[in-house]
């Protein structure tokens, strides 16, 4: 990466400089070059500092992915301000809480979501500026206004991290934290000017923050924005943008190869027949894959294709084998909102798809008191490394330790350096005998059954007796129990549908040690709630469970 980039206000420059009438960033029909773009961001900058706002100020951002969105991050970060962004799903407590707590003086807000910002403001003093996003394309300037100097080591950004276990802290990356990601990023994702992204996780999460915004914008490459997330806008995005590069939480890439086995299914014996053998050819001959899939990877908007990033989650080994086999490289990725957040990638010229890659470049690794299998807590540091909780002392000082970020995630690396996530520290079940059950483990064998779309395995306690169940939480595929019983022209019973279950649980227990078995499980009429994400909020069925 360019060592001229200091802070994250500049990290356009290289391709105003080399490419200043290329598209950078399009939503419908707002677009700008990434030359418009640096003007619309230091307008923007020139506005803040008029309002008499200081280096280190804390400024938010609210809205849904879009141009004008980018434009408010980057104009508050060059203004030397702090940028706190906000989840656009937030309820009006967290919204409180975070501008409260992030100490905001002011917010650029998304116009449609102004009525939101009108409802809390009243309880919020310190929130004395509220700019509609609208009003960006008004701002008008000659000169650029000087911030002065930049510490590229003081704080860019405050991220408050989402709810998978109910808590809520600040966390501190500095401008260097960020630049440091995307230098590694760039070492192990190549992607350039002649590259094309749909950016679809919330800008406000750091995995889309550092590799859906930040670093394409440096690089040169193009981000288009979908009206909405309804399969008919980001599929007529994916096809408008014509799609290389792919950056997208697990569950999305779900969704596509759900959607090619859903039509599949309901194909006629002709089709049915071509695409298994198509599946079949394309299973021994790899190289046959991509123009054996053409034709389906064009019908999902991905027929031009380069790359597909998976992150935020963890994506099963059903989906990436998929993926493959319909030729769309697949990278996955790990890391947290504290490591900026990239931590690993897998090789795309040497996967294992059951593993999470190979650390970036710049971060070192270990395992913490790893037990007879080599299972530990994943400790790193680097330069990506976060500088804190804001003002949470004590929670800062619980993951950083001599210079090591304890991650809270358990895994092992295997003799080749690649890493293997086993599941989270606060997830594990401690049985009455003193043994430990991932839950992480059991879930990925469960939904690897084609009747299961969603599963969480947790604890239940029994009042009376206080005997500890292993419970595994069903949410069905409801779509395909449907043609089940239409095939079979019947109309099934509870009874049957529980049967179909018990069933995959019984394959899933055997060979398993007695303390590891699922002894029960529950059906659930909808999705589990999840965050931005789309993580299982875990901590709700386990404190439910706890409690009963």
């Amino acid at each position: 990466m360019n060592e001229e980039i200091k802070h994250l206000g500049e990290v356009f420059e290289p391709a105003v400089k080399n490419f200043p009438n290329k598209l950078a960033l399009k939503k419908e029909t707002r677009a700008y070059t990434f030359a418009e773009l640096k003007t619309a961001v230091v307008n923007l900058k020139n506005h803040l500092l008029g309002l008499g706002l200081k280096r280190g100020d804390k400024f938010s951002v609210y809205g849904d992915n879009s141009p004008e969105w980018a434009i408010g991050y980057l104009g508050i970060v060059r203004a030397g301000l702090v940028a706190v962004p906000l989840d656009y799903m937030s309820s009006e407590a967290e919204m409180l809480h975070i501008l409260r707590n992030g100490e905001a003086r002011g917010i650029i807000v998304a116009d449609n979501y102004l009525e939101k910002i009108d409802a809390v403001k009243g309880e919020l003093p310190n929130l004395k500026h509220i700019i509609p996003m609208s009003n960006l394309k008004d701002l008008k300037t000659t000169k650029e206004r000087s911030a002065g100097e930049i510490d590229p080591d003081s704080v860019a950004v405050l991220i408050f991290t989402s709810g998978t276990t109910g808590t809520s802290k600040a966390v501190m990356l500095s401008h260097n934290n960020i630049i440091s990601n995307m230098r590694a990023a760039d070492q192990v994702i190549h992607i350039d000017e002649n590259d094309t992204m749909v950016s679809i996780i919330p800008m406000h999460h750091t995995f889309e923050g550092t590799c859906g915004f930040l670093f394409p914008l440096f690089k040169g490459t193009a981000v288009y924005y979908p009206p909405s997330l309804k399969p008919t806008d980001l599929l007529a995005t994916m096809k408008e943008a014509q799609v290389s590069c792919l950056i997208a939480v697990p569950l999305l890439f779900e969704k596509f190869v759900g959607a090619v086995q859903r039509k599949v299914t309901s194909a006629g014996l002709v089709k049915k027949a071509m695409f298994n053998t198509i599946s079949g050819i394309g299973s021994v001959f790899k190289f046959l894959r991509k123009p054996l899939f053409a034709r389906v990877r064009k019908e999902m908007g991905l027929g031009n294709i380069r790359i597909a990033v998976a992150g935020g989650a963890a994506l099963t080994e059903k989906v990436a084998h998929a993926l493959e086999l319909m030729g769309i490289p697949i990278l996955q990725g790990y890391g947290l909102t504290e490591t900026s957040p990239v931590l690993s990638v897998s090789p795309l010229e040497k996967p294992k798809v059951a593993s999470v890659g190979i650390l970036v470049p710049g971060v070192e690794g270990k395992i913490v008191n790893p037990d007879e299998n080599g299972v530990g807590e994943i400790a790193v540091r680097g330069s990506n490394v976060m500088l804190g909780y804001y003002k949470n002392q004590k929670a800062t000082d619980e993951v950083l330790k001599d210079g090591w970020f304890y991650t809270g995630d358990l895994g092992y690396f295997d003799s080749e350096g690649y890493l293997y996530i086993t599941g989270r520290k606060k997830s594990i079940i401690v049985t009455q005998t003193g043994k430990n059950i991932y839950p992480e483990e059991l879930e990925e064998k469960l939904v690897k059954s084609m009747w299961i779309n969603e599963v969480l395995v947790v604890p239940r306690i029994d009042p009376q007796t206080k005997k500890e169940s292993i419970v595994a939480l069903i949410y069905p595929n409801y779509e395909l129990l449907e043609q089940y019983s239409a095939e079979k022209g019947i109309t099934m019973t509870e009874e049957e549908v529980k049967a179909i279950y018990k069933e995959e649980i019984n394959q899933v227990n055997e060979g398993l040690p007695a303390y590891k078995k699922i002894t029960q499980f529950e059906i659930r009429d909808e999705e589990f709630p999840k965050t931005t994400t789309k993580k299982i909020k875990r901590h709700l069925f386990v404190e439910m469970g706890v409690k009963v």
